[in-house]
């Protein structure tokens, strides 16, 4: 009986480190990855697995939210179109109450996203699954009051 009570306990206390070490790892990516961001970087692309799942959804004025969804191929284009005008009026984002949570073989990270001058924050969250050695943004999704993504195609 106590070997077996040894053994559970060693797993159990193993998956915990390996958690720990996993939830780390992919707060010190994020960390990167938003000042990448911050500073329009062209590494930006490398943070995301291929054709990662890009989400926008979209508080409507009238009321209620609209998620959209945009192929990944369009959102690095937009990324690149965009960096110029984002950069000249020195557009930004802070990430605030950030959790990871382990949800299969992956990792969720929520967080409240404070764009350039928002005092109140908007949800987020980012899904990280491991490729290779390195950790990559698989699913982003960004709640946003931006009214241009619902005539978006």
């Amino acid at each position: 009986m106590k070997k077996i009570f040894f053994i559970l306990a060693m797993m159990f206390a193993f998956s915990t480190s390996v958690f720990a070490g996993d939830k780390e790892d992919i707060l010190a990516v994020f960390d990167k990855y938003v000042q990448a961001a911050n500073t329009y970087s062209t590494s930006l692309p490398s943070y995301y697995a291929p054709n990662a799942k890009i989400l926008r959804v979209v508080n409507k004025k009238q009321g209620g939210q609209k998620v959209i969804v945009i192929p990944f191929d369009r959102y690095l284009n937009e990324l690149k179109s965009r960096a110029a005008l984002a950069k000249t009026v020195r557009y930004t984002n802070r990430y605030e109450n950030r959790k990871v949570q382990k949800v299969d073989n992956d990792y969720k990270l929520t967080a409240t996203r404070l764009p350039r001058n928002d005092k109140d924050g908007l949800p987020c969250y980012f899904i990280f699954t491991k490729q290779g050695d390195k950790w990559k943004i698989k699913e982003e999704s960004l709640t946003t009051n931006v009214q241009t993504f619902l005539n978006a195609k």
